[in-house]
């Protein structure tokens, strides 16, 4: 009995051998099918599920076509038709649009300063001053000549002498000269004093110094006074100016010598940097004032050391003219009376 039960036992342990050994590779297997197959179900799924969107938006039957818009031109200016136009019934002409010009910028002249106009004071009102006038061997009292004020004293180019004066309320604009007795001129030269300064120091070896520059009114009449007192009439009418009369007063007159010498010099026109300042001062606006053969014109003696400042263009002028500003204005004056 014992020995068929073991039989049957090993029977049973071959059955489920036999099971286990088809049933693992069918297992195996289908472990592995089993994602593919889901994998390609969902593909399917989602193919089946655009293709139906793409099928659901589509029309069922055909549209009615319709016609394309079309595009209205922009409209016209046209001028109302007029009374004439519309008894005729004649077609309004269209009116076109002129294109606008293009504007172009005109260049803006350059402007250039003009001389000082000639002043309005005559020839003839300066004769007939002639026998009131007192003469000093040839060389006119100022105070007894009716000077007539300029219109412009600020203008470089000015005309200043015995017979035409400043205003004595005019106050230049002023700036400390470089090399010089802690002198003013006016700012228009002082660039060119600078320049002219440095152009003479190469050339010569000899710095420029300025003894005198502007004057104040109380200052020039104050040395008018005292030329009268000390060298007399005279002398005085024939190398001072009164006051209001001096071109000291515009900061425009240099009274120069060098920095070695530091006075005026009468001799100055016989030095280096003295012929050097006569040949090329014009170069930087300046003009010697009071030539040696112009004395009867502009009523003082020969002053080599005095140079007025009247800018590049009359400077050049008159250099090539050889004129004083007396002649450059026609204003020459009156000569002495016969006695």
């Amino acid at each position: 009995m014992k020995s068929s039960k073991k039989r049957e036992r090993l029977r049973n342990l071959r059955w489920l051998r036999t099971v286990l050994y088809i049933l693992l590779p069918v297992t195996i297997a289908a472990l592995l099918i089993v994602p593919v197959l889901q994998k390609s179900a969902v593909s399917a799924g989602l193919s089946a599920a655009q293709s139906a969107q793409t099928t659901d938006w589509q029309p069922s039957a055909t549209p009615t076509p319709t016609a394309a818009p079309t595009l209205t031109p922009a409209p016209t200016l046209t001028p109302a038709p007029t009374a004439a136009a519309a008894q005729t019934g004649e077609p309004t002409p269209v009116q076109t649009r002129e294109p606008t010009p293009v504007q172009t910028r005109e260049p803006t002249p350059v402007q250039t300063r003009e001389p000082t106009p000639i002043p309005t004071q005559s020839i003839e009102a300066v004769q007939d001053q002639s026998d009131d006038i007192d003469w000093y061997d040839g060389y006119a009292d100022p105070r007894t000549i009716n000077a007539e004020a300029v219109a412009s004293p600020e203008d470089l180019t000015v005309l200043v002498n015995k017979y035409w004066s400043i205003p004595e309320d005019y106050t230049p604009d002023l700036v400390l000269a470089d090399s010089s007795k802690n002198q003013y001129i006016r700012v228009e030269a002082e660039d060119s004093w600078d320049a002219m300064r440095a152009a003479c120091e190469t050339d010569t070896g000899y710095v420029l110094y300025l003894c005198s520059g502007y004057r104040t009114f109380e200052t020039q009449a104050a040395l008018f006074s005292k030329s009268i007192q000390n060298k007399g009439i005279g002398y005085a009418c024939s190398k001072n100016a009164m006051e209001g009369r001096s071109e000291h007063n515009l900061g425009l007159a240099l009274d120069i010598s060098t920095t070695d010498k530091g006075v005026i010099s009468s001799g100055f026109a016989d030095t280096a940097a003295g012929a050097w300042v006569v040949e090329h001062c014009h170069e930087y606006g300046f003009i010697l004032r009071y030539p040696k053969d112009k004395t009867e014109i502009t009523g003082y003696v020969f002053e080599p050391w005095h140079y007025r400042y009247v800018g590049n263009d009359l400077a050049g002028t008159l250099f090539a003219s050889g004129q004083t500003l007396e002649e450059y204005y026609g204003q020459v004056p009156a000569e002495p009376a016969e006695s």
